[in-house]
């Protein structure tokens, strides 16, 4: 089973965490919002409830699609889940914000200790520029979006509507054109700002909430506590990511405490496989059902979906080597690693800059099997990676040891007349090791 909800500002990831299930938040653009009831235009998504990430994200993948009447859809691929993302950008000391709160604190610390045991690399990141992102969406000029999606109802009948909903969209009247400008302006620089960050991770986990509220609190203060349930959630529609809030471990007085994981746009399936991981390892029950999850699937060898082209990468392009970032840039996701039939030969390529093999195809059964990794990018990425390749190094066909044969990196012969063979070591990564010990 499944629901429907919107989220601009974090309804569809902040409910779920109170309640103990999963929230899809997509890509903006990538579901349609033709006929939703505005809050923000630029910033809303329809989102998705389900009791398993897997229910989610077949939610997502069957409404997904570009919807020409509606001008803020965009033709987002859906891709296909991959393996587990490697390096987890988690919040630095500073960027902790609990309220004070140790229950939740110990809560998170749990869900950052199952990433580990699942093989993470956890990335203390600065989220300076991402709360600062998040304080435009209440006390910048988008409140005046706000305005504008109920401005007829608003003007003709205000005192119908709730009181703490008119006085925070009135607050709308405050700012001016040069205003509206100069919020955007600041977005810019923000997004900026957080942009070498996913250079250096493959995923965000945050709290989907510091600590939970009740309704006495909210009765007692509307705002507030409304404002602090949104910090790890505010920014992400305005920095254009995708976010997937899935339950963790409780705390210690059985309350939830969920966590969140963002990603760049497009990558909703990315996330898919690291949000199913951290549900299981949570022990977290079907929501209010108390039925355990279900078994997990057999996992299968991970391939391109049909809007993606395959990429062989043998050598600085790596996880977690330097040239990785000119990938993660695009939006590329690993899908498996996997050797080469033993018909090629590589070897280390002299110059400057990041050190780089080529890959040489041999006669048949005279060369060596080579380590690789096969990402995938959209055709559009695809073009742009391929038109900055270096003479002498091109693309072309190779053939993996799993019988595929898809494009992937080669040198032209003469580019490696000079070069030291480095075949014996099986692969960049290894040659890399033995020549640094």
């Amino acid at each position: 089973p499944l629901a429907l909800g919107t989220d601009t500002a974090g309804s569809g990831r902040v409910p779920a965490g109170l309640n103990a299930i999963v929230g899809l938040k997509p890509t903006l653009g990538a579901l349609s919002t033709r006929g939703v009831v505005p809050a923000c235009r630029t910033l809303d998504c329809v989102s998705i409830f389900a009791l398993t990430v897997e229910d989610a994200f077949a939610g997502f993948s069957a409404l997904a699609g570009f919807d020409a009447a509606d001008p803020f859809s965009r033709p987002i691929p859906v891709g296909c889940p991959g393996p587990l993302p490697r390096r987890i950008g988690v919040p630095d000391a500073a960027s902790r914000l609990f309220a004070g709160d140790a229950l939740s604190e110990a809560a998170f610390d749990a869900a950052l200790a199952d990433l580990a045991a699942l093989g993470a690399t956890l990335v203390p990141v600065d989220l300076t520029p991402f709360f600062a992102t998040a304080a435009l969406l209440y006390d910048g000029p988008w409140v005046a979006e706000r305005w504008e999606a109920i401005r007829g109802f608003i003007t003709e009948r205000p005192e119908a509507l709730h009181p703490v909903t008119r006085a925070i969209t009135e607050r709308a009247t405050a700012f001016s054109a040069a205003d509206a400008f100069a919020g955007r302006y600041r977005l810019a620089e923000l997004r900026r700002a957080t942009e070498p960050v996913w250079q250096g991770i493959d995923a965000l986990c945050v709290p989907t909430f510091p600590r939970p509220q009740t309704v006495t609190a909210l009765i007692a203060d509307p705002l507030g506590p409304n404002a602090e349930l949104g910090t790890y959630t505010n920014f992400v529609n305005l920095l254009d990511l995708c976010a997937l809030a899935v339950p963790s471990h409780p705390r210690a007085d059985g309350w939830p405490a969920g966590v969140t994981l963002i990603a760049p746009a497009g990558r909703d399936a990315a996330l898919v496989p690291l949000g199913e991981a951290l549900h299981r390892a949570g022990g977290m029950p079907l929501g209010a059902t108390g039925a355990p999850l279900p078994p997990a699937p057999e996992p299968g060898p991970a391939h391109a979906s049909g809007d993606e082209i395959e990429l062989v990468v043998v050598g600085a392009h790596l996880s977690g080597l330097p040239l990785n970032g000119e990938l993660t840039a695009l939006g590329a996701r690993l899908l498996r690693a996997v050797a080469t039939t033993p018909d090629y030969r590589l070897f280390a390529l002299p110059g400057a800059g990041p050190r780089r093999p080529g890959l040489v195809r041999v006669a048949e059964g005279t060369g060596t099997a080579i380590a690789t990794e096969v990402w995938a990018l959209t055709a559009d990425a695809f073009g742009r990676f391929v038109a900055a390749i270096p003479a002498p190094l091109g693309i072309g066909t190779l053939r993996l040891a799993d019988g595929t044969t898809p494009k992937g990196f080669l040198c032209e012969p003469e580019g490696v007349r000079e070069a030291e063979d480095v075949s014996g070591h099986g692969g960049w990564r290894a040659y890399l090791a033995a020549s640094q010990g």
